[in-house]
């Protein structure tokens, strides 16, 4: 059983004990009730015992069911592989809205948090945020032995596939500034996510101009590839290796005030594309419509596939986790042969 005693000058009444069940047994270490006033202190008691035995009659799902969402959203931050940037925002928004409701009923807080805060954002960011929210949940199912739970995916189109012909592609990076025009040639020829290629080094761990070859780090699935190097864009990165001394590491690609570019992913609200202006500005030069910057990592897997390299080899080239990422490409394929079958006369 628990009881209470008086600590230090100010008699202040900390709790200790145990609380038994069966054969089952909880031993409490001593803990402050914050208060000298005994009555206080005796129920705070009596509240902690009654959850504690709860938690002995019904296992772990009891001190969830008594929990909050906020109780999940504390175990996802706290995991050992932390959440990236963007994603801790997400929780801190999910927090504010509905960390105050009961976890025993998820399904209800996310409803709740979808119509408070959701109403009018695009599926794929209310998707995103779904996907948090069942992470999180599930996280803190695990560290207390409980089953997952799955919240219904929102449907969204993720099947964007955007590529240029190869003559508007060098009309395109020929409109870049001259010192952007590198990077571009780069997700041309070896489509890289825009940071990745950014913040790329020289060197063996990145372009290696001695055995002509890059390796990518594509942090987003931590995967790293040791690729073969483009004799594009070799052709453009040799002559800024020259012109710097031949370095063995330092960032290849620096902005118009020869600095690194800031990793957006790092930065305090993550998110932004450092070259969405400069892109904005060739596209317009270059009378090419409907093209993102991240397109050009859509144009360079179609553009494989075309050629008649394997969505497996395109996989591990692009640094994709899985196959499934990379089958809305398969398209492209089918409907470059039919384009190439029709021209025969």
């Amino acid at each position: 059983m628990l009881s209470i005693r008086p600590r230090g000058k100010n008699g202040i009444l900390y709790i200790r004990g145990s609380v038994a069940l069966g054969d089952k047994r909880i031993d409490v270490k001593e803990f402050s009730s914050g208060t000298c006033d005994a009555d206080a202190a005796s129920h705070l008691m009596a509240e902690y015992e009654t959850k504690l035995r709860h938690q002995l009659m019904f296992g772990p799902a009891a001190l969830v069911a008594q929990g909050l969402m906020a109780d999940a959203f504390d175990s996802y931050l706290s995991k050992s592989k932390p959440p990236c940037g963007s994603d801790i925002l997400r929780v801190g928004k999910l927090n504010a809205l509905i960390g105050d409701l009961a976890l025993r009923e998820p399904r209800q807080a996310w409803e709740q948090f979808r119509k408070a805060y959701l109403t009018g954002h695009d599926p794929a960011g209310q998707d995103r945020y779904r996907a948090v929210f069942q992470a999180a949940v599930n996280v803190h199912h695990d560290v207390h032995g409980l089953s997952p739970i799955k919240i219904k995916a929102i449907p969204f189109d993720n099947e964007r596939v955007r590529w240029l012909t190869k003559d508007d592609r060098d009309r395109l990076i020929a409109s870049y500034a001259p010192h952007v025009q590198s990077i571009i040639t780069m997700l041309a020829f070896h489509g890289p996510r825009t940071q990745t290629a950014l913040q790329i080094q020289w060197g063996v761990d990145g372009v290696d101009l001695n055995r002509e070859a890059i390796k990518l780090t594509h942090s987003k699935n931590a995967v790293i590839q040791s690729v073969p190097m483009h004799p594009r864009v070799k052709g453009v990165l040799l002559p800024i290796w020259e012109e710097r001394g031949r370095p063995t590491k330092g960032h290849v690609f620096l902005n118009k005030y020869g600095q690194p570019y800031q990793d957006t992913r790092l930065a305090p609200i993550p998110g932004g594309n450092p070259l969405k202006r400069t892109h904005a500005t060739a596209c317009k030069r270059a009378e090419i419509e409907d093209f993102t910057v991240h397109d050009w990592r859509h144009h360079w897997a179609s553009h494989c596939v075309m050629a008649g390299i394997d969505l497996i080899t395109i996989m591990h080239m692009g640094g994709w986790k899985s196959l499934r990422m990379v089958q809305k490409y398969a398209s492209i394929g089918v409907d470059h042969m039919r384009e190439a079958i029709n021209r025969l006369s």
